[in-house]
């Protein structure tokens, strides 16, 4: 019986030293983690640069050398039928000419003023048409570039590239950051071929 007391304080204790145990633990492990050496942290990779000449891609690409065959082609067509209406008004304008001594003055003037006419329509029928061929030609090339930037983008995210420069802006550059070549063979790849229409040639 005398020993009761004793036996009721010490299991009195170890309850109160199990119920802080878990307050020890964690201030053992916050001690544990502030005397250890921080963690390394992870290096950022360095920049890289991918460079492209886009000019001599654009110029080799199988697109672009069809794109200037059909131009060659729709010009020369077109060529042929403003030769047809330049011819027609010289032969007009010398016809003309001949019929001033045996025309009346009247008569003479309302024929040239007509002449005239028909020539400043035809020069600006002309102006028109060369206009429109610039712009189908430059809509065709656009294709080709932005088939291109597509590419571009698309290599520069399986390289890991952070940055792409176009060789026209680099003054030297290595080998192994040039992706000219790889490029073009993907640009002739992806568009083998642009279909050149000109409304203009066919007037």
């Amino acid at each position: 019986q005398s020993r009761q007391p004793f036996l009721r304080v010490h299991t009195m204790r170890q309850r109160r030293l199990l119920k802080l145990l878990p307050y020890l633990a964690v201030a053992l492990l916050t001690l544990v983690m502030a005397g250890a050496p921080a963690a390394a942290k992870i290096e950022i990779e360095p920049t890289r640069v991918m460079v492209v000449d886009v000019g001599g891609v654009l110029r080799d690409s199988v697109a672009a050398t069809g794109i200037r065959k059909q131009m060659e082609s729709i010009r020369a067509s077109y060529q042929s039928k403003i030769s047809a209406q330049e011819k027609a008004l010289i032969n007009e304008e010398k016809a003309l000419g001949q019929q001033r001594s045996i025309l009346a003055p009247e008569v003479f003037q309302k024929k040239a003023v007509e002449f005239r006419r028909r020539v400043e329509e035809t020069q600006k029928k002309v102006q028109g048409q060369r206009r429109e061929l610039d712009q189908i030609y430059k809509k065709a090339m656009t294709e080709v570039r932005n088939t291109l930037i597509n590419v571009i983008a698309e290599m520069a995210k399986e390289a890991q590239a952070r940055v792409v420069l176009d060789k026209r802006q680099v003054l030297m550059v290595e080998n192994n950051v040039d992706f000219s070549a790889e490029a073009l063979t993907r640009l002739n790849k992806a568009l083998p071929q642009v279909k050149v229409t000109a409304a203009a040639a066919q007037k």
